[in-house]
């Protein structure tokens, strides 16, 4: 419940929770501001993190597009959601949906 309270300091929470074998403590480790890439794809990989790592702006446009093809329906549309999916892939999103601009 601490984590919720504003101003929470989540720096060296990776290098704290990272390997945590406790999803629960894994998952504010992805709000750290100095989150190592290393770390940020391997909870990509990681079905207890995958699809809060999805929506990380931090992930490298590859490997979001590789999370867009995802199984799991929530780690796909959270990549969907990734404020760093380019707009080409997001208009690719909305035809295959069939989505089309009227008029």
């Amino acid at each position: 419940m601490l984590t919720t309270r504003p101003g929470f300091p989540f720096a060296g929470l990776a290098a704290r929770f990272g390997d945590s074998p406790d999803p629960v403590r894994r998952r504010p480790a992805l709000r750290d501001p100095g989150l190592e890439p290393e770390l940020l794809d391997r909870f990509t990989r990681d079905p207890e993190t995958r699809s809060t790592a999805a929506r990380d702006p931090r992930l490298p446009v590859a490997r979001v597009r590789e999370l867009l093809d995802d199984p799991d329906e929530n780690t796909a549309a959270a990549a969907a959601a990734n404020p760093a999916l380019p707009p080409e892939d997001m208009r690719r999103i909305l035809d295959r949906a069939g989505c089309r601009k009227s008029g």
